[in-house]
């Protein structure tokens, strides 16, 4: 991985990286999270479902950070289209997987596959939140 050297021009890239998989990781948490609760209350079935949905949001979510950390690391300069281009690919391979899921698996439940969606996608408003919570003088740490 990278090192990163207190005031080396990798610092700030190491504070994006470790951001954005901070990200990634808390958007697989919840949409865990959601596929267990569903799977609890209404069913295995329902529970794969919520799963499989979201995780077509979530693998191009990690794949995007993944090659955003390469292009801030390796070439910074082009960090901008990088990150256009990749949220671009990020929505349509979002779309093929779910297009796939929908080929592939004749038992899915989509109102399940449609909350792991949202869950997947609005989790990063969440970590937004947090982070926002996070930097706020004088509120406690949870």
């Amino acid at each position: 991985g990278i090192r990163c050297r207190w005031g080396s021009p990798t610092r700030w890239c190491c504070a994006r990286r470790s951001r954005a998989t901070a990200i990634v990781g808390l958007q697989a948490a919840l949409v865990v999270a959601a596929a267990l609760v569903i799977g609890m209350l209404l069913g295995a079935r329902e529970g794969w479902s919520t799963l499989a949905g979201g995780a077509a949001c979530w693998v191009p979510s990690a794949l995007f950070a993944w090659r955003f950390a390469l292009a801030l690391r390796h070439r910074p300069d082009q960090a901008a289209a990088v990150f256009f281009v990749g949220e671009f690919a990020k929505l349509l391979l979002t779309l093929l997987l779910l297009a796939v899921l929908a080929q592939m698996v004749s038992t899915i439940w989509w109102p399940g596959a449609v909350l792991g969606v949202i869950v997947a996608v609005k989790s990063n408003w969440l970590a937004l939140l947090l982070k926002g919570r996070a930097r706020q003088p004088g509120l406690p740490d949870s």
